[in-house]
């Protein structure tokens, strides 16, 4: 049982909200608070943790002259005077049974990486459903309260040492990455929700030694994401060395792997070490591990079992220190109920699955990863950037791409050469994408593929009706405004005369602020629009109103559930 500032006894979890954004603490309070959570906010980490010293001291003491500890923290990553992640080492030191919940508007590699080194319990890249921030502080709230009941298990001692501990000298402060665009150092690009899972899990992943078995597509970047859990891992200063089963002869895998002894073979005039010696200490990475032979196989679960191998035509045992991580687009259970992998093997190295989204799945990084590949491509030739022009990247968005990020690339780099001006225009697309569009785009609808990015017509249940006149006025009094179509623009729009009918109406009323009264009316048929358009996805939908994500969110509150307007 927690308590409140009051000292009344309440059920509700405490959260504390630390943002130096007014908007989106507001946000977060108001949605935590109708889930059931006690909140208080916070516009710096400093005030924060002096509080928490405080409530911290007096609890030890059994003092009832403070607020209650948090049961949760939410904290941004990037605030003045003390940043999200020094707040969540300190937190880590001397209140480690308190979880902390970094938010993040830099949804990378890097960000998921230092969050959890800082000690964080998760991290929520920004923008990102309210839902799902509920989600997580429940999460966060059950690992609380597992925190502090084995704290209660502690001896009588524990509280003494933990005050004493709070008194020493913060711990080693973690190091922020400075401001800086989308791009990271793993060469990972994606804000998506599908991608923001995978930065989630690298983060996760990183410093743990055990395997992890990747999977996706063709093209999806499967040695980029081995690469990246081998830079932000403690093996980063040796060799992570990669090996692409399906590119090495079969009669060559295994001699490539272990290496051989002088002899072993006809053409084996030299002893050579093999992948795993090399990568001793750091990473091997095996692509396309569906494709390595069954006796090859065999040698690899030795390996991964006893850490120990037999060169080719060697009679010494060699241990090896290494992570294997393993990636495939094939199927394995079906290839192991084909009989054509060791099921045992499999199951040594599918410790951790990585699922990887295909391009189809994270559309909304096309124009990031488009962007990045014209600028590098345009550096390697020593030319200008080419722009491309909202309807090619329309179509380039729409275009299923197969061979996924690589086929993505390689377009890039034809675009780059074959169009003669800075500016794509649809003309400059390949031809192969320019008919699978005109494909798509005479498919009837019933058939197609959902896609967010077309344009629908949406009519809105409301009606605009003039309000009933007092006065005498050459406009009827019951002028009903028709239906608004948001496919109807222009100055001919059927919307603007009634519109028109309803600003007189009103004036001749003798109405004043009458934009303060049609203003929210506009805002909220807009905002339905853009939410039936992206089906109900606000970040998209914040996107085409040109408004931040904070503001959707907010207008949603005050204009479609009713919620008033809170003062600031």
């Amino acid at each position: 049982m927690t308590y409140t500032n009051n000292k009344t006894p309440t059920n509700e979890p405490i959260v504390w909200v630390i943002d130096d954004d007014q908007a989106l603490r507001m946000i977060l309070e108001d949605t935590l608070t109708d889930s059931g959570f006690q909140v208080q906010t916070f516009g710096n980490a400093q005030s924060a943790w002096r509080l928490l010293q405080d409530s911290g001291q007096h609890s030890q003491a059994k003092s009832d002259n403070s607020a209650a500890l948090p049961n949760v923290i939410v904290t941004d990553i990037r605030m003045p005077m003390m940043n999200g992640l020094d707040f969540s080492s300190k937190i880590k030191q001397d209140f480690a049974q308190i979880p902390v919940i970094i938010m993040t508007a830099h949804a990378d590699v890097q960000s998921a990486v230092d969050s959890y080194q800082s000690g964080a319990f998760d991290y929520l890249p920004k923008p990102f459903e309210l839902d799902d921030a509920i989600a997580m502080v429940k999460k966060a709230c059950l690992q609380s309260q597992s925190n502090q009941a084995q704290k209660r298990s502690q001896p009588e001692n524990y509280n003494d040492s933990l005050i004493r501990d709070a008194q020493q000298p913060p711990a080693q402060k973690v190091a922020v990455a400075p401001e800086k665009a989308t791009t990271n150092p793993s060469g990972i690009i994606g804000q998506s929700i599908a991608m923001q899972k995978v930065f989630r899990a690298i983060g996760r992943l990183s410093h743990m030694p055990m395997t992890v078995l990747i999977t996706g597509e063709s093209g999806t970047g499967k040695e980029l994401i081995a690469s990246a859990l081998h830079e932000h891992s403690p093996r980063k200063s040796k060799q992570f060395i990669a090996l692409n089963m399906a590119a090495i002869p079969h009669d060559l895998i295994e001699a490539e792997l272990f290496g051989h002894e002088k002899g072993a073979f006809t053409g084996a005039t030299t002893t050579r070490q093999g992948r795993f010696e090399q990568a001793h200490g750091g990473t091997l990475f095996l692509d396309e591990i569906g494709d390595m032979p069954l006796p090859t196989q065999t040698r690899l679960l030795r390996v991964l079992a006893n850490g120990e191998f037999y060169r080719v035509g060697g009679l010494k045992p060699i241990k090896v220190d290494v992570r294997i991580i393993a990636a495939t687009h094939q199927n394995l259970e079906t290839l192991v109920q084909q009989g054509k992998f060791r099921e045992d093997l499999f199951y040594r190295l599918n410790v951790i699955r990585l699922a990887l989204p295909s391009l189809r799945e994270r559309r909304e990084d096309i124009p990031l990863l488009i962007d990045f590949f014209m600028q590098n491509i345009a550096k390697s030739m020593h030319t200008l950037t080419k722009t491309i022009t909202p309807s090619a990247m329309h179509i380039l968005q729409s275009y299923p791409w197969q061979g996924n990020v690589r086929q993505l690339e390689n377009t890039c780099r034809w675009l780059s050469v074959m169009t003669t001006g800075q500016t794509i225009q649809p003309s400059d697309l390949p031809p192969e994408i320019l008919q699978a569009f005109k494909s798509q785009d005479s498919t009837p609808a019933t058939t197609r593929e959902p896609n967010t990015h077309k344009t629908h017509n949406y009519q809105p249940d409301t009606q605009f009706e003039a309000p009933a006149s007092e006065h005498p006025s050459s406009l009827p009094a019951t002028t009903v405004v028709p239906t608004l179509h948001a496919s109807q623009t222009g100055a001919t729009a059927d919307w603007i005369t009634p519109l028109q009918v309803w600003a007189q109406q009103a004036l001749a009323e003798g109405q004043y602020d009458i934009l303060q009264t049609a203003y929210p009316m506009f805002e909220k048929c807009l905002l339905e629009v853009a939410l039936s358009h992206t089906a109900q996805h606000k970040g998209q939908a914040a996107d085409l109103l040109g408004w931040g994500r904070n503001t959707v969110t907010r207008k949603y509150q005050q204009l479609i559930e009713g919620r008033p307007v809170k003062p600031s």
